[in-house]
């Protein structure tokens, strides 16, 4: 049975906002969070292991019955979690919004509403307190490519700039339809700049501010994807050359301690200044607050 009078907190926001390292961060201290009264779901950013997203959201254009098959599979899932939370759960999907691949596409996170309906069903309350982790475009598509680069053949960024520069869609419209559709109570939005993303623990004091953990976990961050290692793999996978287990991750680490001159940008002068006018559009309209300072809430209209 869920605890009367739970509370839900609920974070998003993808793999290139260092979802990898808070999510880490939070499955580290779930002891530390159960003694606290809150249970903890979290699924993988990359939806490749057993506890990610997978097949749990509903697809694009599913009928009204899809829509609750996919609600049902998502309580199933979070269900024992919630039981634990006596006060509150803490859910942690980042990308709710949607895969990582479709933001190359032109269009922004286009099914958002759909899955956040299909959550809203399963938890059948309010959202509390959401979470949204946003960055600027160029950084966030910039690393989306590295991200897909490293394991598969991929077009250079410039071939994608002009789409995503005229891009459907933003933080803003994201924000809203979340918003809207899980009912939220309380938003907060931080930002991940391109060489600090917010820490777990700057994470969790966004979503639960106040809590406080009795010698908290503090896992070790995973090294970030540079352009010389993405270069380095893509040369691998064109020869053939098949890396030992483990080989990947450890010429990841090493490039990371590398010094790498910044990457000229794909896209043109008028690209970057059009992407960048629109997210400061909406860092003043979705008020972001500093990951340090994240108590200061934007309550959701």
């Amino acid at each position: 049975m869920i605890p009367q009078g739970q509370t839900i907190h609920l974070h998003v926001g993808g793999t290139t906002t260092g979802a990898e390292d808070q999510i880490v961060f939070l499955a580290a201290n779930r002891s530390g969070l159960r003694r606290a009264g809150y249970g903890l779901a979290c699924f993988d950013p990359m939806g490749a292991a057993a506890n990610s997203q997978g097949d749990l959201l509903p697809v694009p254009g599913g009928t009204e019955a899809d829509l609750a098959e996919a609600a049902q599979r998502i309580a199933a899932r979070i269900a024992p979690d919630r039981r634990a939370g006596a006060t509150g759960l803490i859910l942690s999907m980042p990308d709710l919004a949607g895969p990582l691949p479709e933001l190359l596409l032109g269009r922004f996170h286009p099914n958002a509403r759909l899955r956040a309906r299909a959550l809203a069903m399963a938890l059948g309350q309010p959202v509390d307190r959401l979470v949204l982790t946003i960055q600027p475009y160029d950084h966030l598509y910039r690393s989306t490519w590295l991200m897909l680069a490293a394991d598969r053949q991929m077009d250079p960024l410039a071939e994608y700039a002009p789409a995503l520069a005229e891009a459907r869609g933003g933080w803003t419209d994201l924000a809203l339809a979340l918003c809207e559709e899980l009912s939220v109570r309380e938003l907060v939005v931080i930002e991940a700049a391109e060489q600090q993303v917010p820490t777990g623990a700057e994470l969790l004091a966004a979503l639960v501010p106040g809590l406080s953990l009795r010698q908290a976990v503090q896992p070790l961050s995973r090294p970030r994807l540079t352009t010389g290692a993405v270069a380095l793999l893509a040369r691998c996978a064109a020869q053939g050359v098949k890396l030992a287990p483990g080989q990947r991750e450890r010429l990841v680490a090493l490039h990371a301690r590398q010094p790498e001159a910044p990457a000229a940008s794909a896209f043109t002068t008028g690209q970057a200044a059009r992407m960048a006018i629109q997210y400061e559009r909406d860092r003043q309209t979705l008020q972001v607050t500093a990951p340090a300072r994240a108590r200061q809430t934007v309550a959701a209209e």
